[in-house]
């Protein structure tokens, strides 16, 4: 922020725009609707659901198919475990990336409470889709 004092006068501007010389430009009229949808950030959203969703499915589904080969070592509890354990997992490290939306109802959710692009849902949804049928 800068500030700009005049002579005697006790008046202060503050400059509260985050670029350093925005007073010679005006202010963007560019909406954040109107960028490009096919950028690097979200193509890294979407592949970030679908290897998400893929790695739930698969350690959730692989847990199911231990228990059953191996006379039920593994037991329903367990198999509750490996799906959290997943899921905590898959949180922690795609979040910062995806916001970790493995189900295509969390991202309809969070896409009609517009914390999510609108014009984005459709990839997720159809990536979070693709990744649980590989």
């Amino acid at each position: 922020m800068n500030e700009i004092c005049s002579g005697d006068e006790n008046h202060v501007v503050l400059n509260v725009y985050d670029e350093p010389d925005s007073h010679n430009h005006p202010p963007s009229s560019k909406n954040k609707d109107s960028e490009m949808v096919f950028s690097i950030p979200f193509m890294q959203k979407v592949m970030g659901e679908l290897l998400g969703t893929y790695f739930l499915i698969f350690a959730g589904c692989a847990a199911v198919v231990v228990n059953t080969n191996n006379d039920k070592v593994l037991t329903n509890p367990g198999i509750a475990i490996v799906w959290g354990l997943a899921v905590m997992v898959l949180v922690y490290s795609l979040r910062h990336i995806s916001g970790a939306h493995f189900n295509p109802a969390v991202t309809i959710a969070f896409a009609t409470c517009k914390t999510f692009p609108l014009k984005q849902a459709w990839a997720a949804i159809n990536h979070s889709c693709i990744g649980a049928e590989i």
